[in-house]
């Protein structure tokens, strides 16, 4: 199995950076361009998917979905443990735009040719180029990954060392999207298991110290999107791992398509509600009310069960969804946002029965002024006699009514 050649693969690693005004005139300085899509490929989506998601994900410039650009690449950097020249075709960026944040989210992807590599060949490719410090040579200069992408792919645009909150839910490593495809097969579920885990090919099975555990294989796949005999699909947090016979051709329009432009969409389109969620729950206690206002926003646009008006696109939809845990992470939104809701309405219950208190003291203070008809009344001329009895009487009242009060709160 270790030499087993791949026929056609996809492969791109994926980062994350907050974008600003000035970005997308960076991104046209830097020779990229927005991304357009052919008219069958428009029609294609219309009919096939909801509204709602392909005016975001699909958007024509000037739109208020998300923008796209991308710049084409003709770079060939060189893994030096395997001694293995590698291809970049392209970079492409997705700008999402929330007026309601303070900070908006750019997730930017890595096309690399895999081509004539072997399984294990690739299974390296795919550990090592997901890690920010991994060294390759360029130009025949060694550098770090994350450094050849900022100096020579996003020229003037950071994404690490900000010390951000984008960055630390990105950390030191790129998301990986994987389309592999070739036969004969055996074993998919171990190829699976250690391509979306990034483990090594055949370490699955043996009994070595890099040997997972029978019950830990088993959690993962249960992650497993299986709708057709010839491929599946494992969607995992930091990876999404397509292995088929027969599934992906890169020559062939509509499969290439399909798994480099729509549905790789979805699975940006859910790192995107990921990161969102992590960061409003991570950051929840700076200012909670525009939190709050934040996430109310947020869900009015993006949430949706289901994307498309076919079974396929829900089912990968569903279960990227349900790998990342994207409605677990919205249920813990919501509860603090409920308890913040609480919180609020008693603070400000307290606030009302402070006022009402302080107006019923100043109303009870004043009594005296309208009860000196009283004292000519009853006959009473020792004014300082009149006024202490009245006034004690008045605070034996306030204190009685505050006492009471006190012990009905508690």
């Amino acid at each position: 199995m270790l030499k087993t050649k791949v026929d056609n693969c996809i492969f791109k690693t994926l980062g994350f950076y907050y974008h600003k005004k000035d970005t997308i005139k960076k991104l046209l300085e830097n020779d990229f361009v927005y991304k357009e899509f052919s008219e069958n490929t428009n029609i294609f989506l219309e009919n096939n998917y909801h509204s709602e998601f392909v005016n975001l994900m699909f958007s024509k410039e000037g739109e208020n979905g998300v923008d796209r650009y991308i710049k084409n690449i003709n770079h060939k950097i060189n893994i030096g443990e395997i001694n293995k020249d590698i291809l970049i075709n392209n970079i492409e960026t997705f700008l999402f735009n929330d007026q309601y944040q303070k900070n908006q989210t750019a997730i930017f992807s890595i096309d690399y040719s895999l081509d004539n590599l072997t399984l294990d060949e690739i299974s390296y490719i795919n550990y090592s180029l997901r890690q920010h410090d991994f060294i390759i040579n360029y130009n025949n200069k060694n550098i770090s990954v994350k450094d050849y992408i900022a100096e020579n792919l996003m020229k003037g645009i950071s994404f690490f060392d900000n010390n951000n909150s984008i960055e630390q839910f990105a950390g030191s490593k790129f998301k990986n999207y994987i389309v592999l495809d070739f036969k004969p097969q055996n074993q998919r579920d171990d190829l699976l298991f250690e391509f979306g885990t990034f483990s090594k090919v055949e370490s699955s099975k043996g009994d070595t110290l890099e040997s997972p555990s029978e019950i830990y294989k088993t959690k993962v796949l249960s992650n497993k999107i299986s709708c057709f005999k010839n491929y599946e699909c494992l969607a995992l947090l930091n990876s999404f791992t397509v292995i088929g016979s027969d599934n992906y051709d890169r020559g062939h329009l509509h499969t290439h398509s399909s798994w480099n432009d729509i549905y790789f969409s979805i699975y940006v389109y859910n790192l995107y509600l990921k990161c969102t969620l992590q960061i409003l729950s991570n950051d929840f206690s700076k200012d909670s009310m525009a939190k709050r206002y934040e996430f109310q926003n947020f869900y009015s646009k993006y949430y949706r069960q289901k994307i498309s008006y076919n079974f396929l696109p829900n089912e990968i939809f569903i279960g990227i969804v349900k790998s990342m845990q994207i409605d677990e992470d919205l249920d813990y939104v919501q509860d603090k946002l409920e308890t913040l809701a609480v919180q609020v309405n008693e603070k400000q219950q307290r606030q009302q029965e402070l006022l009402l208190l302080i107006i019923s003291v100043l109303a009870v203070l004043e009594l005296p002024l309208y009860i000196e008809g009283i004292r000519k009344i009853i006959g009473i001329e020792n004014l300082v006699v009149y006024n202490s009895a009245t006034y004690i009487g008045l605070i034996i009242v306030v204190l009685i009514f505050i006492i009471s009060k006190i012990r009905k709160k508690y």
